[in-house]
């Protein structure tokens, strides 16, 4: 086993994806990438670049050891599946990055309680308190946008997102 596999690949993932996360919030990078990308370059480059990591660590945490911590209840993969709307709801129709972040919460949550490994509850623990954590800056989405494209466009990424997951992360979400 290669120093980029099991843990260590997992612990690579973390890093690459904090320092994507952190470095941009100091004030100079982020002013220098705006600069040279613009504000929309800057955002949508930050989104990929993001999506990208995050799709990473989660692979990562599903090639490191498994190391089991609990049994996975019946019931989590039930509270995954109606977390999951409330999250992309929240997500689409939120103003600002508080509902993203809110949703990142919803989603890491309950993905908490429904795996019972190390890696996993590393990963989504983790992710629960980097959300939170952005939460206590940006407080609760305290605005939102009902449209009918909007609500069309959650349904459609909500539906996408779960008939997706057994091919992309390799694990059906709906209960057994």
């Amino acid at each position: 086993m290669g120093v980029m596999s099991g843990w260590g690949e997992y612990g690579a993932a973390w890093a690459c994806f904090l320092g994507a996360h952190m470095i941009p919030a100091l004030p100079g990078p982020r002013g220098w990438l705006i600069g040279r990308l613009g504000r929309r370059g800057y955002l949508a480059a930050f989104s990929l670049l993001s999506i990208g990591l995050l799709y990473w660590l989660i692979l990562a945490a599903g090639r490191a050891p498994h190391v089991p911590l609990w049994d996975q209840p019946g019931w989590s993969r039930w509270l995954v599946n109606v977390a999951m709307p409330a999250a992309v709801l929240v997500a689409a129709l939120a103003r600002g990055m508080s509902g993203l972040v809110a949703a990142f919460a919803l989603w890491a949550g309950a993905h908490l309680v429904a795996n019972g490994d190390l890696s996993h509850a590393i990963l989504f623990g983790g992710m629960l308190a980097f959300a939170l954590s952005g939460l206590l800056r940006s407080g609760l989405p305290k605005a939102f946008r009902v449209t009918w494209r909007r609500l069309v466009l959650a349904v459609l990424a909500w539906a996408a997102l779960l008939h997706l997951h057994p091919l992309v992360i390799g694990v059906s979400p709906l209960p057994a």
